[in-house]
């Protein structure tokens, strides 16, 4: 079984590729703050602040069991 800190590792992982994919989107040249595309975007900040919510609760869980 995968202890409290890896998990929050791999959820800490996953906000970082989330974080590389929102700068992608907004360096597109049809970036339209606007539209679907900022939605998207929008969409993808959403997921990357809850993993990084995510992984640290874990983390700091993993450091209190151990």
């Amino acid at each position: 079984m995968t202890n409290y800190t890896t998990w929050g590792q791999e959820y800490l992982n996953e906000a970082e590729t989330l974080r590389r994919r929102i700068q992608t989107a907004r360096a597109e040249k049809d970036y339209d703050i606007s539209g679907e595309h900022a939605r998207r975007i929008n969409t993808l900040y959403n997921m990357y602040l809850e993993c990084m919510v995510t992984g640290h609760l874990l983390q700091k869980r993993g450091r209190r069991r151990a």
